[in-house]
């Protein structure tokens, strides 16, 4: 079993740095000689969710409406519109949905609403992603800090308008003066505090905010109560070159489960897919995104499966990554122009991720 750690990063280049100079250069995959076998589990396929920050953010929307058969619910921090990016790569997608800080200190925003919203409607009607149907009534959590200069809160506000054109059950959380980055009792900066690790702390008359008993509420209703001591449940890491990570696909040999103890034991449980932001792959800050994160403790107590998949840092010959973000514009495979569906490459190794836990593989 082996530990992550975490840090997060964007400043005028959160989107990604897909852009910028430098970066890890072309790679093999390390082994993962301590690595287990992600497991499979009871799960109920009524409690499967997906959460995201940032470019996970961005891709937890892509893989929501992709399999929105599947996930029954998603949380959004700082991420936007499905297909955001289009078809313009790292260039379009900073101009339009983030990443890109101006000298007015906001982030660069070009509204992509219609022509997401036209792309789902047609990739819906082709069967590339689910029907979109399967969102309506579906519960949705989006955080937008106001102090956002990495992801422009125009943007959310636009993820949030077209959640609601599919009939999703919104709750956005827009009013805290918070900077880019996630929400949690455990982040170790401050609300208003911009830069990495991008985990911030915020609070609500007088006392520390949760975003993620905030969202869980939404999802599963009645929770008991976080757990603020020892864990009960285990944390290890796992291999994900069975699934097909790579440096094709930007993705880490091993990635980071949180598995409950009754889980373990064979208990009917929920699972989230929890996909971290760029410049927060462990590599670069070990296990803070998974620990700082908030959700393990939660999910200790009310038996959910947590996978935390990992991303690597990337750059000529291979995807132009130097952030190990996620894939939500298209860098798989130097060029995967299916990134936002169901036959993406990066997003197909995630999802055979999400068929192994919950059994379906």
């Amino acid at each position: 079993m082996k530990k992550l750690s975490f840090r997060s990063a964007w400043p005028a280049i959160f989107l990604i740095g897909c852009v910028a100079a430098g970066g890890a250069g072309a790679q093999t995959t390390p082994p993962a000689p301590s690595a287990e076998k992600l497991q499979r589990y009871q799960i109920d396929p009524a409690k499967v969710f997906v959460a995201g920050i940032s470019s996970g953010g961005f891709t937890a929307v892509q893989m929501h409406v992709a399999h929105s058969a599947t996930f029954k619910g998603a949380a959004i921090y700082a991420g936007g519109v499905y297909w955001c990016a289009g078809a313009g790569g790292a260039a379009t997608a900073l101009a339009n949905c983030g990443g890109q800080t101006l000298p007015t200190n906001e982030a660069s925003y070009n509204s992509m609403l219609a022509q997401s919203i036209a792309y789902l409607d047609t990739q819906s009607a082709l069967g590339t992603i689910d029907p979109s149907v399967y969102l309506s009534g579906q519960p949705v959590y989006l955080w937008s800090g106001t102090r956002d200069a990495t992801v422009n809160p125009r943007q959310m506000a636009d993820l949030n308008a077209q959640y609601l054109h599919y009939g999703a059950r919104v709750l956005f959380d827009n009013s805290f003066p918070a900077a880019h980055g996630w929400e949690s009792p455990n982040g170790e900066l401050d609300c208003g505090t911009a830069g990495s690790p991008f985990m911030v702390k915020c609070f609500l008359n007088g006392a520390a905010y949760d975003s993620v008993q905030t969202w869980l509420k939404l999802f599963l209703g009645r929770l008991n109560p976080r757990n603020n001591g020892k864990l009960q449940g285990m944390l290890s890491t796992f291999d994900q070159t069975e699934f097909g990570a790579g440096p094709n696909v930007s993705l880490a040999s091993t990635g980071t489960v949180f598995v409950p103890k009754a889980c373990a034991q064979g208990k009917a449980c929920g699972m989230v897919l929890a996909l971290h932001g760029c410049r927060q792959y462990s590599a670069l800050i070990g296990s803070r995104w998974v620990t700082q994160a908030g959700i393990n403790e939660w999910a200790d107590t009310n038996d959910l499966v947590v996978v935390y998949p990992d991303t690597i840092a990337s750059s000529a010959p291979g995807p132009t990554n130097p952030n190990g973000c996620y894939d939500w514009w298209g860098y798989s495979n130097q060029v995967d122009p299916n990134y936002a569906l169901k036959s993406g490459a990066q997003m197909s190794v995630l999802y055979r991720m999400v068929q192994r836990v919950t059994g379906r593989q």
